[in-house]
């Protein structure tokens, strides 16, 4: 597979063939689709598990095999990957959607940071191969990437989805202001029903003026006011309105306080399977 430079403004895809990945890439696809975007399909060779003699590798290449040598196991990587990138640009062309691919070594989040720097979205799946079996669990790279990463992210689940429903979790806050234009963006250009949800969690605030800014810019949208928990409540929206891809604000601090505290954001992962675009 010939390496070529990728396309500034468009969706890089990070691709490592795993359901959750495939289930970003499915999304990225839409809205490419419908934004005329293109696509850039990155896969990078862990140099940990290819180089390490005391790394595991088992679980990513899902094989028992010893190499007979580094070369041979980094050989089985990009095999893997240039698979994985191979079925990337055929779901792109099927779909009509300008696409390259590229593969590289390295440490997995330095190299899909810098290699996201000119784009207008990351699609990244939230857990690889090593934990496919393990729906709550969230990837140290992803973990990495999600906290450093200032573009708006496309985050694969367990299943890929045709979006014809979105949720928009909207609090009035600054920081989900830009999910808000997302949404409306996707609302218009998909076409997708849109329903938003606001939460109120600490009994003193008020939902409706958050779901009347909301309404503003989303044209009929189902408006719900809950109290309690958010993440529970984001949760249980997108269950009651059949929701394919929950839209939601970034973290609010840093990973360390968010490992401590726990996030929103983290929560949502953690309990539903649906795709997540954080803007």
């Amino acid at each position: 597979m010939a390496e070529t430079e990728k396309e500034t403004h468009g969706i890089v895809v990070a691709q490592d063939g795993s359901p959750a990945a495939l289930a970003a890439a499915g999304i990225a696809i839409q809205i490419a689709q419908s934004q005329a975007l293109s696509i850039h399909g990155l896969y990078v060779v862990d140099e940990t598990l290819a180089l390490d003699t005391y790394a595991d590798y088992r679980q990513e290449l899902a094989s028992d095999r010893e190499p007979a040598s580094r070369a041979q196991l980094l050989a089985w990587f990009k095999k893997q990957g240039n698979a994985a990138l191979q079925l990337l640009e055929a779901r792109c062309q099927a779909a009509g959607v300008p696409v390259t691919a590229e593969l590289m070594a390295g440490g997995v989040p330095e190299m899909i940071l810098r290699e996201s720097e000119q784009a207008k979205l990351l699609a990244i799946g939230r857990r690889g191969h090593g934990h496919e079996g393990d729906p709550g669990h969230l990837g140290g790279s992803f973990r990495t990437i999600a906290h450093q990463m200032h573009l708006p992210l496309i985050i694969g689940g367990g299943e890929e989805r045709t979006v014809r429903r979105l949720l928009l979790a909207y609090d009035g806050s600054k920081r989900t202001q830009p999910a808000l234009s997302w949404a409306s963006r996707l609302q218009r250009t998909l076409p997708a029903e849109a329903a938003v949800v606001a939460v109120q969690e600490n009994g003193h605030q008020s939902t409706a003026g958050w779901l009347a800014e909301a309404q503003a810019q989303l044209a009929g949208c189902q408006c719900l006011s809950r109290q309690g928990q958010p993440a529970s409540e984001i949760v249980a929206a997108a269950e009651e309105t059949q929701a394919d891809l929950i839209i939601m604000g970034r973290y609010r601090h840093t990973a360390l306080l968010e490992w401590l505290r726990g996030s929103t954001v983290d929560r949502v992962l953690s309990a539903t399977e649906l795709p997540v675009l954080m803007a």
